[in-house]
């Protein structure tokens, strides 16, 4: 996509998602953008994912030797997908009511499954907004009830075979908007299913002021 490709048209919030937001900590923000732009963030994920690399720091979950690892995410940035970060921050801060700035976007890639270990986001995602690039993937679960819950803690379920991994609560990724996430501060994880085609889901994270 050029300089001049099409950004998001909706750049503001009802007061049912922020009021959906502060109550749960996520909340779907559908009619952010039309096809053009989801075609376009497709064909810059699918053009970037000969670069991706597996980023050297971000969230991990130190699970126990009673469980193996899923393979790292790798992940790579775009021109697009930076554009489209930085168009959002308005609509990230009058979701939130905070005074967030962009930190990083990427897009995640999963190849065979689309696992995503029980975790929570850096520091750098007080907010983290979601979408699927290409592809498909399955629901994100996410988890009130360990809002609060230490590393280790996290770590131990997330290596517990006996832990419910189909437990939580499913969120899904609207087709032409994003799924807002209050990363850094609520749980979540993707059980993992075989995915029948590569697939992509960016992320674009922004971090409060204060």
């Amino acid at each position: 996509m050029t300089a001049g490709a099409p950004l998001p048209h909706r750049t503001t919030v009802t007061t049912a998602e922020r009021r959906a937001f502060a109550a749960h900590g996520h909340a779907a923000l559908p009619g952010l953008w039309d096809r053009a732009l989801a075609e376009g963030l497709a064909a810059e994920g699918r053009a970037r994912r000969a670069h991706a690399e597996v980023p050297r720091r971000g969230p991990r979950t130190p699970v126990t030797a009673r469980r193996t690892a899923p393979r790292a995410t790798p992940a790579a940035t775009g021109p697009l997908l930076a554009r489209v970060h930085l168009s959002l921050t308005g609509l990230a801060r009058a979701l939130t009511g905070r005074l967030l700035v962009p930190t990083f976007a990427a897009y995640g890639y999963y190849e065979d499954d689309d696992e995503v270990l029980l975790h929570v986001d850096t520091e750098h995602c007080d907010l983290t907004l979601l979408t699927t690039a290409f592809g498909e993937v399955g629901p994100l679960h996410v988890h009130p009830g360990l809002i609060g819950s230490t590393t280790e803690r996290i770590g131990e379920l997330a290596g517990d075979p006996s832990w419910d991994r189909a437990g939580g609560v499913r969120v899904t990724y609207p087709a032409l908007g994003v799924t807002a996430l209050s990363g850094h501060v609520l749980p979540h994880h993707r059980p993992g299913r075989a995915t029948p085609v590569p697939s992509a889901v960016a992320a674009l994270c922004y971090r409060s002021l204060f």
